[in-house]
């Protein structure tokens, strides 16, 4: 599968970059944003599948991919806020059922589509496949499911740990950066890896900040940095590299998968 051109990775940044300016100066004005952002995404997925025409098996496993990044980003996070209550939101929201509002559970489908098309940018040097190379040295082997297993139970374990320990000075942040140890020991990571660690060690913590400070969006416990506690930072650089591995392999087969499809309804 070939890197992202440029084009679609600007106009995914530029649907981040609307929505978060939106934050900034009317976060609580719930109906403006209950409109805005469905509104971003529609005009952002209809300029995607435009700039892509020809380069792909057709739409669908374009709309595939950000209903299945809306459907993890939102539960996540309504996850980590109304089941285990460890940040909040300080925006109003309509429904009973959640304390967050749903332009933000939807705004999240945005998010981890930016971040794994910015993963698949050729000016970043994104390679043209994913390594299944497992362990140390002599002692690793290549088997994809292996690999995915080992980096679901790593989001596992360290999720475990943020519902529990969130609260500890210590032990809300050491985990995750156990974590990224063990991703950088057994994964193998590439010198584009180290780009996207780069980008997210400052980009990450520095959009949250800017969302708390200025948009006042939402609120964490122990928020050292401008209000964004440790473990969210290394959680940024612990979920960029494993959502960079599994989205390619989700984006991949939801492309074989469509693109068999159409060419079936084409006959």
């Amino acid at each position: 599968m070939r890197p992202d051109p440029g084009r679609l990775v600007a106009v995914d940044a530029a649907a981040i970059a609307v929505v978060s300016v939106a934050i900034c100066l009317s976060s609580k004005a719930l109906l403006l944003m209950t409109v805005l952002v469905p509104a971003v995404i529609v005009l952002r997925t209809a300029l995607v599948l435009l700039l892509a025409r020809g380069e792909g098996p057709g739409p669908g496993a374009e709309l595939a991919l950000l209903a299945v990044c809306t459907l993890l980003g939102g539960f996540n996070d309504w996850n980590s806020v109304c089941n285990h209550g460890i940040y909040d939101y300080t925006v109003p929201h309509y429904v009973a059922w959640s304390e967050i509002p749903v332009w933000i559970l939807l705004f999240w489908g945005l998010i981890l589509r930016f971040i794994a098309r910015l993963a698949r940018w050729d000016a970043l040097g994104a390679p043209e496949r994913i390594s299944n190379r497992v362990g140390i040295g002599q002692l690793g082997i290549d088997n994809p499911l292996l690999k995915v297993i080992a980096e679901l139970v790593l989001v596992l374990a360290t999720r475990q740990t943020i519902y529990r320990l969130y609260l500890d000075p210590i032990w809300s942040w050491a985990p995750l950066a156990a974590a990224l140890v063990v991703f950088l020991v057994f994964f193998r990571p590439t010198a584009h890896d180290f780009k996207l660690l780069g980008l997210f060690l400052l980009g990450g913590p520095l959009i949250e900040v800017l969302y708390i400070q200025v948009g006042d969006l939402h609120r964490y416990h122990l928020g050292w940095l401008g209000g964004v506690p440790l473990w969210i930072a290394l959680w940024w650089l612990v979920i960029v590299l494993i959502w960079k591995d599994v989205a390619f392999r989700i984006e991949r087969a939801l492309r074989l998968g469509f693109g068999k499809r159409e060419m079936g309804g084409a006959r």
